[in-house]
């Protein structure tokens, strides 16, 4: 009676508190957690085919998005927290809310983005039966502390991996590498990209310069971005394991097909994303797909139909102006933004910046001194940069300091005003990208939701 009456009030919940407009992904998950703190555990023990959590720093939501679509192009019904309500709270709630009339959820199995810090907790609960890592990198250092304590929380969630259960590990950063050493059951993915044969320029971003096992330095064959490539430890002989899935061809750009080697077989797939950071996100996804009997053709098929995630690279028409939407909050995944705008050949783009420090922006904004402006500058072609959010005088402050002329920046606080002002000062056919932190994103969603430029994210 406990367990019914937490799933039933805990809808209620949820249903009331998206009716008056306060979203709701996560009450529900409040409600019931109240009333019967075993719900999650109860509803995830129903699902035929168990459930995936997948984390890490960055990528979590694309990769979800996209594993969720290949697994849904196979035949099966996939429960994925779309929300990107990633703590306990908003996975029960994504449980709770997989069906309206019946008490349990109705799916095959749960495809979970999972917050690093919520691993050990989420995964003690639902006994998964897959765990994915994408990537650790420096992040929220006031929530998170040093990256060794994000790693930490993720191998105490593996120690609850089910019996037989598999990890699916990026096996170019050497910290997720590290995690399926004497693992039985392990995929790894990764890219042998003869285009980048050395390190990349500008800052030094890289947070793992030694080895997980010995504390040595580290030696690299190439280097991707960051920390990620194919790496060597000259002391005890760690290195990148030899990945089941590979990525031996990539363009740089959204149209261009990602080509891939499974197992020695390659086989050309179609890309929506830009970015080598998003083929890295794909990379991931087609793994898991592998791992669950999804066929070559229906990955393929899947990914053509694909449409990212809203505000992670998503393209937008407004008023006859293209803008991009990207979500940052760490100095590697800014860079890759960066890079991947840089990639863009339209001439004069335009950029808003907004910046917020609520907690799950991550309070301390030191992190955006760590971003290389300074080496994207010189190849950005001339364009406006607007400055918002509640660190707007911290963001326009550093894009002064990399050389960004003060004439250039416009600094207005609130995020729609901010929209207002770029869209009468830009002309018609210019192109704009909008980098917000995460409460940031929201507000520009919930902006351009509001003026009908986008569907609600429950809409699609």
């Amino acid at each position: 009676m406990r367990f019914a009456l937490a799933v039933w009030l805990g809808r209620v919940a949820g249903w009331v508190s998206r009716l008056t407009g306060r979203g709701g992904s996560s009450l529900p998950g409040l409600v019931a957690r109240r009333i019967d703190p075993q719900v999650f555990i109860r509803l995830s023990s129903h699902l035929p085919q168990g459930v995936i959590l997948l984390t890490g720093t960055n990528g979590k939501t694309t990769t979800a998005a996209v594993a969720s679509h290949l697994l849904r192009a196979s035949g099966l019904k996939v429960i994925h927290n779309r929300t990107g309500a990633n703590l306990i709270l908003g996975l029960t709630a994504t449980l709770l809310q997989a069906s309206r009339f019946r008490l349990m959820p109705q799916g095959d199995l749960a495809l979970l983005e999972t917050d690093e810090a919520t691993m050990p907790k989420a995964s003690q609960e639902s006994r998964p039966r897959a765990i994915v890592v994408t990537n650790f990198f420096r992040d929220q250092l006031d929530r998170y502390g040093e990256l060794s304590t994000t790693v930490n929380f993720v191998r105490r969630g593996i120690e609850s991996l089910a019996d037989q259960g598999w990890l699916i590990l990026n096996a170019d950063d050497p910290q997720v590498a590290y995690l399926g050493e004497n693992h039985p059951r392990v995929f790894y993915y990764g890219a042998d990209l003869s285009a980048y044969a050395s390190s990349p320029g500008g800052y030094d971003v890289a947070d793992a310069r030694f080895c997980p096992r010995c504390a040595s330095p580290l030696h690299y064959r190439r280097q991707y971005y960051a920390h990620i490539g194919d790496y060597e430890c000259p002391q005890c002989h760690f290195r990148r394991p030899v990945p089941d899935l590979l990525l031996v061809d990539w363009q740089g750009g959204a149209s261009y097909p990602l080509r891939i080697d499974f197992r020695g077989e390659q086989f050309a797939v179609p890309n929506r994303l830009p970015g080598l950071y998003n083929a890295y996100n794909v990379m991931a996804a087609i793994s898991l797909a592998l791992l669950y009997d999804v066929t070559l053709a229906e990955i393929s098929e899947g990914l053509e139909e694909f449409r990212p995630a809203f505000g992670r690279m998503e393209a937008v028409s407004i008023q006859d102006r293209l803008v991009w939407m990207a979500l940052v909050k760490n100095p590697v995944g800014f860079n890759q933004v960066l890079e991947t705008i840089q990639q863009d050949p339209h001439p004069d783009k335009n950029m808003l910046l907004i910046i917020n420090d609520h907690y799950a922006d991550g309070q301390d904004v030191s992190w955006l001194w760590d971003v290389d402006f300074e080496t994207w500058l010189k190849s950005h072609p001339a364009g406006k940069f607007w400055a918002s959010g509640i660190r707007a005088q911290d963001m326009a402050l550093r894009l002064q300091y990399a050389g960004v002329d003060p004439d250039s920046i416009t600094v207005i606080e609130k995020p729609s005003d901010a929209l207002d002002d770029l869209l009468t000062k830009t002309a018609v056919g210019q192109v704009t990208y909008i980098t917000p932190t995460y409460t940031a994103l929201l507000e520009v969603r919930q902006y351009l939701t509001a003026k009908g430029y986008t569907k609600h994210f429950r809409e699609g």
